[in-house]
Formats: C-alpha cells, structure tokens, sequence
C-alpha cells in the first residue's frame, strides 16, 4: 500500500495496485483457440455442446448477422433462458463484431421490454421455443442453419442493464478488451484451473460472464444445472466434481443449511460475490466442506464483474465483517477518506465500462477501509448513512446484526422518510417458527445503539428480491414505509 497523487475532490487517500496484468486485446483471443475440439464446453438439462459444435454454431450467427447488415458496435439482443443456446448467441454476436444485449426469458415482462426498448437494438437473436419476446426488426433464431463463418472483432462486448434498485435498469457496456482483461486476472489470480464450473447465475447479470468466458479461456465444461438460478437442488447436483461454482452469498447459505454440500460432494472452489458475505456463512462453510476452498470477491458491474477477491480463512468468521480482499491483477483502488473513517471506494484500471474510460476511474459510493494486512473492509454504502438520533449508522450494520440472532436466516433493513424523521424497520426470515418480532428485536438491542434498534421487527416467509436473487432495497423501503402509514392509521384511531 503506497501514496499516490490523491483524486479530483478527495480529503485523502490509500492507493491499492493490483498484479501487473498483461491481457490480450479482446475476448475472443483467449476463447478461440479452444473452438474446434471434441472435448464438453457447454451443458444443460437438454444436452451438450461440444467446442466444434459451439464454433460451428457461433460461426452462422455471426455470418447471418453480417448478412443482415450488422456493423462493429451496434446492439443484438440475446433473448434466451440461462441455457447453453445463450451460450452460442453470445459468441454469435462477439465474432460479428457487435455489441450483445442479454435479455433473460425468466424475466418479467416489463423488464424485459425496457431493456429492448433501451437498447435501442435492431437486431435479436432468439432461442427457439421461447414466446412473448419483445418486437425486434431483425429476428434470428440461436438454432440458425447456414453455410460459410465470419469472424469480425468489434471493439464492444456487452451492455449489462443494472438491477434497477434504485430506479430503472442503466446500460453498462464493457469493451472487449475489459472483458479480456478481467478473464485474464482470473486465470492469473486462482491457482486451480477450471475443469467444470457450474454457472448458477442469470444472463442478464454480470456474474455470469465470470463462469462462461473463464470456462471457455480454459478449455473446460461449463454446466447449467437449470434455467432458474435458485434451483438449489439441480445446482447441488451439478456441482458434485466440479472444479468451480460462483453464487450469492444467501443462495450458498441455503445450501449449506440443506446440508446439500459434503466434502465428498462439492465443488473444489466456492466464490460467492454480489452481496456482503457473513461470518456466520464461513462458520458454515468451514463445518460442512472444511476441504473446499472458499473466496469472496468483490466488484461493480462497471468495472467488468469483479475488482477484488478474497480467499477465506477459518479465523475470518470470528471477526466482525469478512474483508472483500485486495485488488485483482490490472487494477488500482483509492480509497477516499478523511482520518480513520471507512471512505468511499475508487477503482481505476483495465476492467472500467466505456462510460468512465475518460474519467480514468469509477465512483463506487461503496464505503470500505484497509485493515492491518492490507485487506478492504466493507462498511455498507454511503448513501445507505442514516441518522438516527443525531447518531449515523449503516444499514448494513443493523442488518449484519439482525442476521446473527439465533433462528434469524436472512435479514433486510427498511426505511421510510415522514417529516424529516426516518422510521426503521427490520425484515427477517427465520428457521425457528417459534421466533417473534420481540424476541429478535430484544437481540438488537443487546447489540446496537437504542436509536439504532428497527421501531418493528417483520417475519415474511421471504426478502424482497431481485430477478438476480439479491434483496430488493427499494421493495424492503416500500415494506418499511406501508408499516409507517399502518402504525400512524392505528395511531390516529387510537386517539379519543
């Protein structure tokens, strides 16, 4: 951990420099060599390709799109299931030079539309089989019959359309050579090679570009267990002698509560990444598959999936948050703070989307600090302060212990704004029915600031989420104010 010249309208800063990272210009450099063997590359419940067959396939996409008129950079949506045929769609769109949209067929209706809408695109590839898909002016089917191949490198390699929590979906577009990049750091980074990964992540989010273009750079199986991402079962069954798995925290901790994971029965390498990985999950892990390696990483979706990793060790599940790790190779990290307080994360280097190329570096909004071994703590987000009598506090830290009362599963925190007051409200799941809102609100009080403690505890029978799997803040806010208006309704009658 060095000094270094400190960003426009920062206080103060540590910098954090990743491994030199030397990458090939585009994606398609490490995943061509493999095309044209015999050997597995993609597998789902319906069958196999292998990578003469994902050549062969890719080829005609592309060949039909040039045919259609498709140059370097334009859009092509991809509306298919999470399913070896969106496999071939991308690497269809990659190989005629433009820019593919993913648009998953789980999706609801109305996403599923903005994202046409906003894409602008003219073209679409489309999985055979599948109804009510958006109107596009150019429609080609995954399955396309068609003689001749084509290959043209484009500069762009997607655009990934956020979770929208925050309002709606915002394209992010990763260049070829980003997506390159962040597949390089992979394969410079995890000591065991990828053999078969299990891709238990949706098209249309990030997190899947990590399995699928890792897996194709190395020659290896990708398996899709199941066109729905939460299909613990298939999933658990897939990952038996698979070398790697990436999921959500939460989905890991279901599976480990399933007992669905043993040392003899499980992959050899557990990343989890898009949300805040608890130590309880670690108590958990280390118990159930002690063999099995197990990394948290870190990173937005405009910084091409991942930024910093972090391997596991026994000893993090006593601590109070598990670190997110250091920077990955080809990236440089800021931290932007004043004294010892948590700052905003910055991230500079090779994986940054178009949008912030000219910038040189990505406002996070994510608050973090570097340990005493040079390790980034994550501390919630800096729009998620609250000040709560005249005290601020994250949410995340009223949620963290929320998560760690016995018979609590998962644990999400509301808020609701009414006349420059915020009223709290803590939403849980639980594995003990017996469990009450008093009793999970008396925990918090054991363990946090009384302005701190939800004014209401909710047991729901699950968290708001998002098509990702990840909790829906907005949905959780929108629970917090309708027990707002609620309390003040049974406030008023209440009143002589």
């Amino acid at each position: 951990m060095t000094a270094a010249p400190t960003p426009a309208g920062a206080a103060s800063h540590h910098q954090l420099c990743g491994a030199t990272l030397d990458a090939p210009e585009h994606i398609l450099d490490l995943v061509e060599p493999h095309l044209g063997t015999n050997a597995p590359a993609v597998t789902d419940r319906e069958g196999t390709f292998t990578y003469r067959e994902l050549d062969e396939r890719s080829a005609m996409i592309a060949r039909v799109l040039l045919t259609e008129g498709v140059r370097p950079g334009d859009h092509v949506l991809i509306h298919a299931r999470l399913s070896r045929w969106a496999v071939v769609a991308m690497l269809g769109v990659l190989r005629s030079g433009a820019t593919y949209v993913p648009v998953d067929a789980a999706f609801p209706a109305g996403r599923r539309q903005h994202i046409t809408r906003a894409s602008g695109a003219r073209y679409a590839v489309v999985e055979n089989g599948l109804t009510d898909v958006p109107p596009t002016p150019v429609m080609i089917p995954a399955d396309v019959r068609d003689v001749g191949a084509a290959t043209v490198r484009g500069p762009l390699a997607y655009t990934c359309y956020t979770s929208g929590s925050t309002g709606a979906p915002k394209g992010v577009t990763i260049s070829a050579r980003a997506l390159a990049a962040s597949t390089a750091a992979r394969l410079h980074y995890y000591d065991a090679p990828v053999t078969r990964f299990v891709l238990c992540s949706s098209i249309s989010f990030d997190s899947s570009v990590a399995g699928i273009y890792w897996t194709l750079a190395s020659g290896a199986e990708l398996v899709i267990p199941s066109d729905r991402q939460t299909d613990v079962l298939a999933i658990a069954r897939a990952a038996a002698g698979a070398s790697h798995m990436l999921t959500l925290p939460s989905l890991y901790r279901m599976m480990l509560r399933g007992e669905l994971f043993t040392n003899a029965v499980a992959p050899r390498n557990v990343i989890v990444a898009g949300e805040s990985c608890p130590p309880d999950l670690l108590r958990q892990h280390f118990a159930a598959v002690p063999d099995c390696e197990l990394f948290n990483e870190y990173g937005p979706t405009e910084c091409t999936v991942w930024s910093t990793v972090h391997r596991c060790r026994p000893e993090d599940a006593s601590a109070g948050s598990v670190p997110i790790g250091r920077p990955i190779p080809g990236t440089t990290l800021y931290v932007e703070s004043t004294g010892d307080a948590p700052g905003e994360l910055v991230i500079g280097g090779q994986g940054l989307a178009e949008q912030y190329r000219a910038a040189g570096v990505f406002h996070t909004g994510d608050l973090v600090s570097v340990d005493a071994e040079g390790r980034l703590v994550f501390h919630g987000r800096v729009d998620d302060q609250l000040k709560l009598g005249g005290m601020r506090i994250e949410r995340n830290e009223i949620s963290s212990v929320l998560a760690t009362c016995p018979g609590v599963a998962e644990a999400a925190v509301g808020v609701a704004e009414r006349n420059g007051r915020s009223a709290v409200l803590g939403v849980v799941t639980v594995t003990d029915p017996l469990l009450t809102p008093a009793a999970v609100r008396a925990h918090a009080l054991r363990h946090l600031p009384g302005v701190a403690v939800p004014g209401r505890i909710e047991i729901r029978g699950q968290l708001p989420t998002l098509p990702n799997g990840k909790v829906d803040q907005r949905g959780v806010d929108m629970l917090a104010a309708q027990a707002h208006t609620a309390r003040t309704r049974e406030a008023a009658d209440d009143r002589p």
